[in-house]
């Protein structure tokens, strides 16, 4: 290829002008003459190049024409607008506002319908709104292609849970806290609720050592200290059981707040609390 551009032929032909106007020697004349010859065959080569360049370009014309269409190029790279659904579909199920976090997350899906986030935090809301099979079913071919999903695993496991499947429940929340590369909202929620599996088992015992664990990961977790408070209780820690219920009673913004301050109001009034409670 021709390292000549159009500005390089312009300056050759500008000189050859200059040096004909000079009334040349019959010596200088046959150089210029040469120089006109190669000047013309200079231009002919680049101007095939170009040509050649040109028809490539049609080439790229036929490539775009092969793009699938805006709609499904939107969807396909949206993962900004999805992920901020995501966001809002967390800080819902952090807020116990399960209709709002299954609103966000079904708008997060309909952005970017790979999101397997999206997809396993959307079970977690239709767990809590009483929507299991739904919610087991959204799960399954998550898991079938990602064993190691954690977040898809813990709504299988709060799923089965409130089937009343405490050693299933157990075995997929199990699962998670023992995966050194799950989600860690993933790992600390598996803890919670298998403290939760513990109380409903009455094994208060395993249900504070889950629960501590759970807190000790999100010490803004208000439920988690709601049910510690339980455990404790249960285990013969009244004084110990009222801490847990203040710490959680102080967290700010937490829908656990009222619910840790009445069993700490009730249980200082001479009352019992629950052997454990749905959160």
């Amino acid at each position: 290829m021709t390292d000549d551009t159009l500005p390089a032929l312009q300056a050759e032909y500008a000189r050859l002008a200059t040096a004909l106007a000079t009334a040349p020697s019959a010596e200088q004349r046959a150089l210029i003459k040469a120089d006109i010859v190669a000047l013309f065959r200079r231009a002919e080569t680049l101007i095939a190049e170009l040509a050649t360049f040109k028809e490539s370009i049609r080439e790229l014309v036929d490539r775009f024409k092969t793009l699938p269409g805006e709609a499904a190029a939107s969807v396909r790279h949206d993962h900004i607008g999805a992920s901020s659904y995501i966001e809002r579909g967390w800080s819902a199920l952090a807020a116990a506002d399960w209709t709002a976090a299954a609103a966000a997350l079904r708008e997060a899906i309909a952005r970017d319908a790979t999101s397997t986030t999206a997809r396993a935090l959307l079970a977690w809301a239709l767990v809590r709104t009483g929507e299991v099979d739904a919610a087991v079913a959204l799960c399954r071919p998550m898991l079938e292609a990602d064993p190691a999903n954690g977040l898809a695993r813990v709504a299988v496991g709060v799923a089965l849970l409130q089937r009343d499947q405490f050693d299933e429940a157990a075995v997929h929340l199990g699962h998670v806290t023992a995966s050194a590369s799950a989600d860690p909202r993933a790992v600390l929620y598996a803890h919670y609720w298998l403290g939760v599996v513990a109380l409903r088992r009455e094994d208060f015992g395993a249900a504070v050592a889950s629960l501590r664990r759970a807190v000790t990961l999100g010490p803004n977790l208000g439920e988690g200290w709601a049910e510690l408070g339980i455990a404790l209780w249960h285990t013969g820690a009244p004084a110990d059981a009222r801490e847990a219920w203040r710490v959680g009673a102080g967290i700010r913004h937490s829908p656990h707040q009222t619910r840790c301050r009445d069993l700490e109001t009730v249980t200082a009034a001479g009352g019992t609390p629950p052997r454990w409670s749905p959160s």
